[in-house]
């Protein structure tokens, strides 16, 4: 049996793909984390000891105009995640090309939370 020789990489540079790949992944990543500032903001305020002894006024609701701009942040992170998903599957073409599980997980974190958010 013949022996495979490995092919050497001609890659020189990363391609227009590549990246857009590589800032889909930051935004993805950035578009979390500003979700889960956002998510901070529009939860309901906990309530301490120190809140009851001094009567102060707590918000005991969730704020709906954060929680709406959470939903159109995710929807939006949604939307770019599953193009680049779709982007990316048609692209790769060699067993060895990564597979962003970045925007994989940020894609499920995202409509979980959103479906999550609109059946409540």
């Amino acid at each position: 049996m013949a022996e495979k020789r490995k092919q050497p990489n001609r890659r020189k540079s990363t391609d227009f793909f590549g990246i857009v790949f590589i800032w889909m992944n930051i935004a993805a990543c950035a578009g979390l984390i500003a979700a889960i500032l956002i998510f901070h903001r529009a939860k309901p305020e906990f309530e301490t000891v120190f809140d009851r002894f001094y009567n102060l006024q707590l918000r005991r609701y969730w704020d709906q105009n954060y929680v709406r701009f959470l939903v159109d942040v995710l929807g939006t992170g949604t939307l770019i995640n599953a193009a680049a998903l779709l982007l990316s599957r048609y692209r790769g073409r060699r067993s060895t090309d990564h597979r962003n599980l970045v925007l994989f997980l940020t894609i499920l974190y995202s409509l979980l939370f959103v479906l999550s958010k609109t059946l409540l």
